[in-house]
C-alpha cells in the first residue's frame, strides 16, 4: 500500500498542475466500508484529506468533490481551490447526475447569484483553471469516484486526459478502478479503498 502512495506522491511532484477528483467513497453519509478502531468513519476520512493536503503543498491544483459534507473544507487545502458542485447545488444552475437528469447548479457559498457578480463562482474559476491545463504536464488523480454522478468527475476527467497528451491519470477505487480503452495505457488503475489508502499513508 505504501508503494502505491509513494507512486502517487512522485507523480504529484513531477506534475506542473494537479487535478483531484474526490468521490462518494469519501462521504461520511454514504461510506459504510471504512473501519477505524474508534468506530468513527469520519476519522480515517479526515486523515486522508489531511495527507492529501500535505501531498499537494506547493502545487498548482484544483479539487472537485461530489461529497456534500464539509470535511474537505477543514483539511488544510486551499479553500479557493475546492469546488463542491453538489453541496452548492441548491444555489444555482445544473449538474447532471448519473441518469442524465439535472440537479441544481454549483455556486460559491456566500456569494450572490446575480449574473453580473464581480467575483466568479468556484465552478467558473474551476472551469477557467481546467481550460488552462491543456498541453501542460497535468496529473489527473481520481479518488473513490463511482458511477453515481459520472458527468461531474469520472467522464470529464477521462475526456481531459484524452485530449491532453501530456497528462497522466491515476484512478483509485476498490471496485470501479478500470480505465477506458481510449486512453491507450496512459493511465494507472489502482484497486484500493481510496480513503484508507491515504489515511494509512506514511508521511
Amino acid at each position: 500500500m505504501q508503494e502505491t502512495v509513494n507512486m502517487i506522491r512522485q507523480k504529484i511532484d513531477e506534475a506542473e498542475l494537479v487535478l483531484v477528483g474526490i468521490g462518494e467513497k469519501f462521504s461520511v453519509f454514504e461510506q459504510k466500508e471504512l473501519k477505524s478502531e474508534d468506530e468513527n468513519r469520519q476519522k480515517p476520512i479526515e486523515r486522508a484529506y489531511q495527507n492529501l493536503a500535505r501531498f499537494l503543498e506547493g502545487k498548482n491544483y484544483f479539487v472537485i468533490t461530489t461529497c456534500v459534507d464539509d470535511l474537505i473544507c477543514h483539511a488544510g487545502l486551499k479553500q479557493d481551490r475546492i469546488v463542491r458542485p453538489l453541496a452548492e447545488a441548491e444555489k444555482g444552475a445544473a449538474v447532471e447526475n448519473g441518469d442524465g437528469a439535472e440537479r441544481g447548479a454549483p455556486a460559491e457559498s456566500g456569494e450572490g447569484e446575480a449574473k453580473g457578480q464581480e467575483k466568479p463562482s468556484a465552478w467558473e474559476t474551476y472551469l477557467k483553471w481546467l481550460q488552462g491545463t491543456l498541453h501542460k504536464k497535468l496529473l489527473v488523480l481520481e479518488l473513490g469516484v463511482g458511477l453515481k454522478y459520472p458527468a461531474v468527475i469520472r467522464f470529464p476527467f477521462e475526456k481531459t486526459v484524452y485530449f491532453n497528451q501530456s497528462a497522466d491519470f491515476i484512478r483509485v477505487h476498490d471496485k470501479l478502478f478500470q480505465l477506458p480503452a481510449e486512453l491507450n495505457g496512459r493511465g494507472i488503475s489502482v484497486k484500493a479503498d481510496a480513503p484508507l489508502l491515504l489515511a494509512e499513508a506514511e508521511i
